[in-house]
């Protein structure tokens, strides 16, 4: 973990993906507790990487002999069911690329072309799914602009709110069904996926750019050596209408808030967007660790840092301007910086237009109504009918907060997903090679969090739900407690510097430095945040703590009940020294910190009780 201080230290070595029991890796610790004198990171955030496109023409060379294992079967096109964390990291190996043959790649070309994608898709399905048994023999996979148009397709207008045809909104989850499951066979390096989800021409410019461009001589290829489809469709996609992936996101996330219709569509292309990042960083990641690749340049060339190395051309921080995309919630300040990607996205169908079909022939005395009696003419105007943004308004009444709080509380696991991988980035790459600095990245994501409504920040913290790996967990935590901490609350370096500035925590920073205090505020919303967060805290040193980790001293009743009384102290001064009742809010808000009060109470409980467990087995069998 780069150091969070003002002096540097050296990037550590990244974490090599755990391997199956026979391979050569380092062996990866089980806690993100231990001693920080072992080898490996406790702060390395999830997975998202690029390899620079200089080294692309090796990756044929690496990936022919070690990515031929065929795994379709266990993560084919479950929409619902795909993890929102990062994969875990065992190796994932796939098969090898097999280009189409000219003939099917052009009929598959005139089929999207001409309004035909379902023949296409089909085409498409029948070739992967007839591949043969041997996990060594390559699969089908089309070119790269045939996979940005299917990926384009998912979202959108004319394929979901807005079809031209009854049937199209399912050719968008038929496309989203076979991309997912092409990139469970060949994976994201093999099918590449990287040159068919870059935004524009800057996207892919660079020393990488004359080798991808060197794969097809064709006249009718691009600037990025790719076969051009029609201009209607290239110039129509996702990623020539969107000036940049952060920019889409930004959009996708003020939809959720004003245009849940879009949402629905924008949320399963956000998810495979994620996937397809996760799966990216994870197999770059682990091809630099098998080939000893210290640079990295396997994760330097992944999609997301081709994502960020885009917008550090225009943005002098781009730390900043991912923050904003992250948290983008539908106020006037983000909808003027996200707008819609395509023209008019946000419009619907009309009711005029939903309602107008052919009508059969009706005749009474037969009983031929025309199609104006069967369900779906019954409810068609109610099916129809387009849903009412919800409204960000300032001076908002509580019922509509508690409505957008609800909403944005659905989108924590894409934030904390997005935010994973960009973590896991930089630090792989290290301050050297990162496309955004560490420590800049986390100040700017913690201080966000720390000003986040208490329903939201309750979800963004909460451990048990997080899509954040555990070790961001805890440096995500200890960083925002460190905003509400007084002046005079001892400092962790003071207790265990080694183990702080590696962004680790221990039983002891924990009981010395944080439970004992109150906030720096007298607003009762900021205590409430700050009980939160040692709860979690709590229980991810409880839960993730190894065995030869030093526990919890006898001591840890009194510093918890100390930092109850202490806040509640300071919540009273405000009282007395204002002179009036509480209103509604802060009702609330002290109806929450009674609640976590309890709640901490119960784990010094169990701890005490675990604690005392562990002591009696040693005693029974005759340790110390």
């Amino acid at each position: 973990m780069t150091a969070r201080s003002g002096t540097s230290t050296p990037t550590p070595t990244p974490t090599p993906a755990p391997a199956p029991s026979n391979s050569n890796s380092d062996p990866t610790p089980t806690s993100p507790l231990s001693s920080p004198n072992t080898t490996t990171s406790y702060t390395t955030a999830s997975s998202t990487a690029a390899p620079s496109d200089d080294v692309r023409v090796d990756d044929a060379a690496f990936i022919s002999d070690s990515s031929s294992v065929d795994t379709d079967d266990g993560e084919e096109s479950d929409d619902e069911g795909e993890s929102q964390s990062i994969p875990d990291d065992t190796p994932r190996l796939y098969r090898a690329k097999k280009e189409l043959l000219p003939e099917l790649k052009e009929h598959c070309r005139v089929y999207l072309e001409e309004a035909l994608p379902q023949q296409a898709i089909a085409l498409l399905n029948s070739l992967l799914s007839t591949r043969p048994e041997n996990p060594e023999e390559p699969a089908y996979c089309p070119p790269p602009s045939q996979i940005s148009l299917l990926c384009s397709i998912i979202v959108h207008p004319e394929f979901t709110t807005r079809p031209k045809e009854p049937d199209w909104p399912q050719i968008s989850l038929q496309s989203l069904v076979y991309l997912r499951d092409l990139l469970a066979v060949l994976g994201p390096i093999n099918a590449g996926f990287k040159e068919a989800v870059l935004f524009g021409i800057k996207a892919v410019s660079g020393p990488g750019l004359v080798a991808d461009a060197a794969q097809d001589s064709s006249p009718d290829a691009d600037e990025r050596g790719l076969v051009r489809l029609s201009p209607r469709h290239g110039n129509d996609s996702v990623w020539r209408c969107g000036r940049d992936f952060f920019s889409v996101v930004g959009w996708a996330f003020n939809c959720s808030f004003l245009y849940p219709e879009r949402w629905q569509w924008w949320t399963r292309w956000l998810d495979f967007m994620l996937h397809l990042l996760e799966m990216d960083v994870r197999e770059r990641h682990r091809l630099d660790v098998e080939n000893g690749l210290e640079d990295m340049p396997f994760l330097q060339g992944s999609i997301i840092a081709s994502y960020i190395n885009q917008r550090s051309g225009r943005t002098a921080d781009v730390a900043m301007w991912i923050m904003k995309a992250l948290f983008a919630d539908g106020s006037s300040s983000s909808t003027s910086v996200f707008q819609e990607v395509w023209h008019r996205e946000h419009k619907t169908k009309s009711r005029r237009a939903a309602n107008k079909r052919k009508r059969d022939k009706v005749n009474l005395d037969k009983g031929e109504y025309g199609g104006y009696l069967d369900d779906e003419s019954v409810h068609s105007s109610q099916a129809s009918e387009p849903p009412t943004p919800q409204k960000r308004r300032l001076g908002a009444e509580p019922a509509d907060e508690e409505i957008l709080e609800t909403v944005y509380i659905e989108t924590v696991p894409f934030r904390q997903r997005l935010f994973s991988i960009i973590s896991f980035l930089c630090y792989g790459l290290g301050d050297d090679a990162s496309p955004t600095n560490f420590s800049n990245l986390y100040e700017k994501f913690e201080q966000r969090v720390k000003e986040l409504p208490l329903a939201v920040f309750s979800s963004f913290i909460n451990t048990s739900t997080s899509a954040l790996q555990t070790d961001q967990q805890i440096e995500m935590l200890q960083g925002v407690l460190l905003l509400f901490m007084p002046a005079g609350a001892l400092s962790p370096r003071k207790v265990d510097r080694a183990r702080f500035e590696d962004g680790g925590i221990s039983a002891a920073i924990l009981e010395r430095c944080f439970l004992p205090y109150p906030a720096n505020t007298i607003e009762v919303e900021d205590h409430v945040k700050m009980s939160l967060l040692l709860e979690n805290l709590l229980i991810l040193v409880w839960k993730e703590g190894g065995k030869d980790e030093v526990g919890f001293s006898d001591n840890l009743a009194q510093a918890v009940e100390k930092g109850i009384d202490a806040r509640w102290e300071k919540i009273l001064k405000k009282a007395r020294g204002r002179g009036k009742g509480v209103n509604d809010t802060e009702r609330e808000a002290k109806a929450a910190l009674e609640a976590s009060d309890a709640r901490l109470g119960w784990l010094v409980t169990a701890i005490e009780e675990s604690m005392k467990k562990e002591d009696d087995a040693m005693s029974e069998d005759g340790g110390p």
